[in-house]
């Protein structure tokens, strides 16, 4: 349907080890530049320290909504550099995995050692070395459980089995009468509503035909198969995984 060919690169990158590198002095460092009062700068870092791990100094809870919010304030540096250094125009971060997206593959690779350097000089931490590469537009990029393409977004495979899975141990808990209806099709919603933004119509649209006897509720099936009907895109093909 769609045979127009988009020419161009992208650095998918991730940093590694990222909550468990995130260097307490360095984080510290950047919230004074911002907040200068004594109180809460003790307790952002009784915080932190309250949190041990193989290296003192060094990490965050993975769990905790102050390491989401601290995390991003540490990498509000990256973003920075990306923007204003490298005068990069197409980024995109979402914790601790990011995009850049540019034309020629050579400016990238050179990014990407730039980015490398900075994160290790700045921040003291580092790029992921299985987790970065340099991908052509036209596969498709591979962020947040997503393949991601100009035209439309596909669901990762595995997270389709994944799924497929779940429903498979909710239907054995149900029938042994340690879960109910409601309480499946609680949790069927919350990924139901994740894989709207990936073109699966005709996934959702079987997932729950056949795990009807598990997740057909009368008073949830009117919001259900309304979701079901208005998460086709129509500019794209809504016939994918």
């Amino acid at each position: 349907m769609f045979k127009e060919t988009y020419y161009g690169y992208a650095l998918k990158a991730d940093i590694r080890h990222y909550f468990d590198t995130v260097d307490h002095e360095t984080l510290l460092h950047i919230i004074r530049h911002r907040i200068k009062d004594r109180d809460v700068l003790w307790l952002i870092s009784m915080i932190l320290n309250n949190h041990k791990t193989e290296v003192a100094g060094k990490g965050m809870p993975i769990g905790n909504l102050t390491s989401q919010f601290f995390a991003n304030v540490y990498l509000n540096e990256l973003d920075k550099f990306v923007k204003h250094t490298l005068n990069a125009r197409y980024y995109l971060r979402y914790v601790d995995d990011f995009v850049i997206l540019h034309r020629d593959k050579r400016v990238l690779e050179a990014w990407r050692i730039s980015i490398d350097q900075f994160l290790k000089d700045s921040l003291k931490v580092e790029l992921h070395p299985d987790k970065t590469r340099l991908v052509p537009l036209e596969e498709g990029i591979t962020l947040l459980g997503f393949r991601v393409f100009y035209y439309y977004r596909l669901l990762k495979k595995s997270n389709a089995r994944r799924i497929i899975k779940r429903l498979e141990r909710f239907r054995e808990l149900y029938n042994n009468g340690k879960m109910s209806r409601e309480e499946a099709l609680t949790r069927f919603e919350g990924w139901f509503a994740y894989a709207e933004f990936a073109n699966t119509y005709n996934l959702r649209n079987r997932l729950v035909n056949e795990y009807s006897d598990l997740l057909s509720i009368p008073h949830s099936e009117e919001g259900l198969n309304k979701c079901i009907t208005s998460c086709s895109s129509p500019s794209a093909p809504a016939t994918h995984v």
